[in-house]
């Protein structure tokens, strides 16, 4: 999830940013040109150069192959500004995926599907994110692919390049189109298929209400081997994010949003990302997404 707050600023990093992925929506047939709604002045959303790499352990050069089943983490970090409020919230998105990785010498494609989307809030935040299990659960495959090969010390780093996901709406072209602000948009879709356009979530607190946006991120992670029992691999994820809210009920919960904008939390390596490998004897039996929901605190992710 990017930048629930953020309305329809943008956050951006080039170095280690978060959280969260599915895949792009491109959507041959997507309307454009007058017949549809323009959103925000457009520009094109790419996390640019390479994430930092972020372990917490040395690398171990023993693992040469990642293919198997994994489970990613991804975990994202924004900073949100609005001006009702004089202090920024800080924010972290978590998305959980189960992943096939095949590699092919030095070369790695990798088969995700989303399991779980979590969103740790800031406790000063009025207006506290909820994910309705619709969209928490929703599986959004993706597919993208990078390399497994040793750096310019030698070190074998995994290097998954910049990867552009859009949900809520179908872009011809999903790194430069302006998102839909209008609900009447022909490019909106019911990505979390609960009946509505978009992609539905819900605030409690202080600011309650539900909230129809589209959201899209651009992610590019680069990590390392750290352990081997689990095979555990950790880094950066260089990331940006933009959304649009085109509708909310109450209706003024909109007027909030367009006035606030995200960025990624510059702290260092605040966002990242984690793989952890299915054991083979878990992976002998039934390993889905309900599998891997249970097993989180177990391949010690962020539950």
């Amino acid at each position: 999830m990017a930048g629930l707050l953020a309305g329809c600023g943008s956050a951006s990093s080039g170095t280690a940013g978060p959280a969260t992925g599915a895949d792009a929506a491109t959507g041959a047939d997507a309307a454009t040109g007058a017949d549809a709604a323009s959103g925000p002045a457009s520009s094109c959303i790419d996390v640019g150069a390479t994430a930092s790499l972020c372990p917490s352990n040395p690398s171990l050069p023993s693992v040469m192959d990642l293919s198997g089943t994994w489970v990613l983490e991804t975990i994202g970090a924004q900073v949100v500004t609005t001006p009702a409020f004089a202090q920024p919230f800080r924010l972290k998105s978590v998305n959980v995926l189960l992943a096939q990785v095949v590699q092919t010498r030095s070369d790695v494609a990798l088969s995700a599907s989303y399991c779980d989307r979590i969103q740790h809030d800031d406790p000063n935040n009025p207006a506290k994110v909820v994910v309705p299990d619709a969209w928490r659960l929703t599986p959004a495959p993706l597919e993208r692919s990078g390399s497994f090969a040793p750096d310019d010390s030698g070190q074998l780093t995994l290097t998954l390049p910049t990867l552009i996901e859009v949900f809520g709406a179908t872009l011809s072209d999903p790194a430069c189109d302006a998102l839909p602000v209008d609900a009447n948009d022909p490019r909106l879709v019911d990505t979390d298929n609960d009946g509505f356009l978009g992609i539905t979530v819900d605030l409690s607190g202080l600011i309650s209400g539900t909230l129809r946006s589209v959201q899209r991120q651009a992610t590019a992670l680069h990590g390392m081997v750290v352990a081997v029992d689990p095979v555990r691999v950790e880094g950066g994820m260089a990331y940006e994010s933009d959304q649009s809210v085109f509708a909310s009920d109450p209706p003024n919960i909109k007027i909030l949003y367009t006035g606030s904008t995200a960025s990624a939390d510059p702290t260092a390596c605040s966002s990242t990302f984690v793989m952890v490998k299915v054991p083979e004897a878990a992976d002998a039996g039934v390993v889905d997404c309900d599998w891997v929901r249970a097993n989180e605190v177990f391949l010690g992710l962020v539950p």
